[in-house]
C-alpha cells in the first residue's frame, strides 16, 4: 500500500480509538501519500499522541493531507503531532487544517517545531 485516503469526518471517534488508527497506519510502512479527514469528530489535542505516533513510523511518506477541523482541540497537546510529521524526513507537501478548534497561538509551538524538521518540505498549507 502506498496511498491511503480515508474520510472519517463526522463519526463519532474520540479518546482511544484515534490511537488505534494512528497504530494501524503506522504499520503500512510503504505509504508515500496520506490523506486523513477526521472533522466534526470529538478528538481532543491530547488524543492526537497515537495519531502523530503513527504517522511518524511512515517513514516513506512524501504527501500528507490531515484535516482535523470542528474536534475539541484547544490545550497545547498538538505537539504530540508535530512530534511525529517531523519524523517524516522524505515529506514534500503538507496540508494541515485545524480551522474550528479553539487552539491558542502558544500552543502551536511543537507542531511548528516538528514541521521545521521537514528539510524536504516544499509546500505546506495550514488553516
Amino acid at each position: 500500500l502506498t496511498s491511503l485516503s480515508l474520510d472519517l469526518s463526522q463519526n463519532q471517534i474520540v479518546r482511544g480509538h484515534s490511537w488505534l488508527l494512528g497504530e494501524g497506519i503506522g504499520r503500512c510502512s510503504q505509504l508515500t501519500s496520506l490523506d486523513l479527514n477526521f472533522s466534526q469528530n470529538r478528538i481532543k489535542a491530547e488524543h492526537l499522541h497515537g495519531l502523530g505516533y503513527g504517522i511518524g513510523r511512515c517513514s516513506q511518506l512524501t504527501s500528507l493531507s490531515l484535516d482535523l477541523s470542528q474536534n475539541q482541540i484547544v490545550r497545547g497537546h498538538s505537539w504530540l503531532l508535530g512530534e511525529g510529521i517531523g519524523r517524516c524526513s522524505q515529506l514534500t507537501s503538507l496540508d494541515l487544517n485545524f480551522s474550528q478548534n479553539r487552539i491558542k497561538a502558544e500552543h502551536l509551538h511543537g507542531l511548528g517545531y516538528g514541521i521545521g524538521r521537514c528539510s524536504q518540505l516544499t509546500s505546506l498549507s495550514l488553516d
